[in-house]
């Protein structure tokens, strides 16, 4: 279940995208219905999914009742919706729990017309604090403590089994038929303060490092360009959440 701040950046993120409030809205994985409850409200023609009827997250169906809600749907398959059939794709605080983000990507892509916008948010293993607890200690600052070995299998997708690699976010957005339009924030903590003098040395090793070995021109060379940008934008070395906005491109 997302924090307020969360739903606050994704619904702020959907309202910046043209043609608000006239989109068609698929809420993959809704939980309470938070994000789907405000973008119906507001115009939107949205619908969402849920896995298991008997799902943790979903402690209050108060929000639930009104909104039109597909059940049964694991994004680990295909989903059961057209081709081209919405403008906007939600998976928010979705990714981490999955065990490959490989197929809903791909099949986010198929359901999008072109031009729509995919909209996820997702715990930011990226930001410079949980770079530098990696680095001293091997593990990434986490937002939930790590899988329970008290756990079955069946129920380890409660926990964030998968934080996302941001450079491998990145690759296969590309071969879904993404292009990243943006990072955007969703909070910035005041110990972060801390971490701004690290940013040029940041910028400095990720140009040494990533592009080491890539030459002449081509598609490789471009995506790594594009992905060096990135890894030193302000909202993922600083932001709580990995906000971003990747538009369908023309099939």
């Amino acid at each position: 279940m997302p924090q307020t701040f969360v739903t606050n950046a994704v619904v702020n993120a959907i309202r910046d995208l043209p043609d608000f409030p006239n989109l068609t809205v698929l809420d993959l994985s809704c939980g309470e219905g938070e994000v789907l409850a405000r973008l119906v409200a507001a115009g939107c023609q949205a619908q969402g999914t849920h896995y298991r009827q008997d799902d943790y997250i979903i402690r209050d169906r108060t929000r639930l009742a009104p909104l039109a809600v597909t059940g049964g749907v694991d994004l680990q398959r295909a989903l059961p919706f057209e081709d081209a059939a919405f403008d906007v794709v939600l998976l928010t605080e979705v990714l981490e729990h999955l065990e490959s983000h490989f197929n809903v990507l791909h099949e986010a892509g198929r359901v999008l017309r072109s031009g729509g916008h995919l909209v996820l948010s997702t715990p930011n293993i990226f930001r410079l604090h949980s770079r530098l607890q990696f680095f001293l200690s091997g593990k990434h600052k986490l937002i939930r403590r790590r899988v329970g070995w008290d756990l079955p299998a069946d129920e380890l997708y409660a926990y964030h089994i998968n934080p996302v690699d941001f450079p491998l976010l990145h690759t296969v957005l590309h071969q879904s038929g993404f292009r990243l339009e943006q990072l955007r924030f969703t909070r910035f903590k005041f110990k972060s303060v801390f971490f701004l003098p690290l940013w040029p040395l940041v910028w400095l090793s990720t140009r040494l490092t990533v592009d080491a070995g890539v030459r002449g021109p081509g598609m490789f060379r471009d995506g790594e360009r594009d992905l060096n940008r990135w890894l030193t934008h302000p909202a993922l070395l600083y932001s709580e959440q990995l906000l971003g906005v990747a538009q369908r491109s023309a099939r």
